[in-house]
């Protein structure tokens, strides 16, 4: 009697292990991402990857335009050192605009234009050239030195002779003080860029 207790004992348990095995919850299974999640995601990588692309590009074209302009600097600085080493009294006819009035004959001097080497000069420029000196002389008349021209960048009107008066005659051979500006204009990664560098010559002997 006991083994008949025994077995009904152990199919009942069998039985009920059976029942309680039937009732668990059963583990969901893993899904798929949807196109709907797969979209957002490439479109919030593609977002990072635009700015970091952005945020290079523009540190790119900081650099560049830091180097155009220690060019642009550098060669301001030669060409006023230039300026100051010349025979004063010559500064006016060998820079100027007009070659008709050079030291050594027409056509010998340097001219009021030069080229920087590392800068692109401005489309349609008509001597391709990115420096120029500039003199208190009018475009009408540029072999003129006038004192009562008016120009914020060359401090004028100004006694360029020193008698005390302002007058609109030619001092191209009697000044006694000459300001000067040295302008570059060229095409860089900002688009056309200009940059003005000024100093005043005289003759202190």
């Amino acid at each position: 009697m006991s083994g008949r207790t025994t077995a009904s004992g152990r199919r009942g348990r069998s039985s009920e292990g059976r029942g309680l095995s039937g009732r668990l919850p059963r583990r969901p299974g893993r899904r798929g991402l949807t196109l709907v999640e797969l979209m957002v995601a490439v479109t919030i990588l593609l977002f990072g990857l635009l700015g970091f692309t952005h945020s290079i590009l523009r540190a790119v074209a900081t650099n560049e335009s830091t180097r155009e302009s220690a060019i642009a600097g550098e060669a301001a600085r030669q060409m006023l050192e230039t300026l100051q080493a010349a025979e004063f009294d010559e500064v006016f006819r060998l820079y100027n605009q007009v070659a008709g009035d050079d030291p050594d004959g027409p056509g010998t001097a340097p001219g009021s234009g030069f080229a920087v080497p590392g800068l692109e000069p401005v489309d349609g420029d008509p001597d391709g050239l990115v420096g120029e000196i500039l003199f208190p002389a009018s475009d009408a008349v540029p072999g003129m030195l006038r004192e009562d021209l008016v120009s914020a960048p060359l401090g004028m009107p100004r006694d360029l002779d020193g008698d005390g008066n302002v007058d609109g005659f030619d001092h191209s051979t009697d000044y006694r003080i000459l300001p000067v500006v040295v302008r570059l204009t060229w095409r860089g990664t900002n688009g056309v860029t200009r940059a003005q560098f000024r100093t005043l010559l005289g003759d202190y002997l």
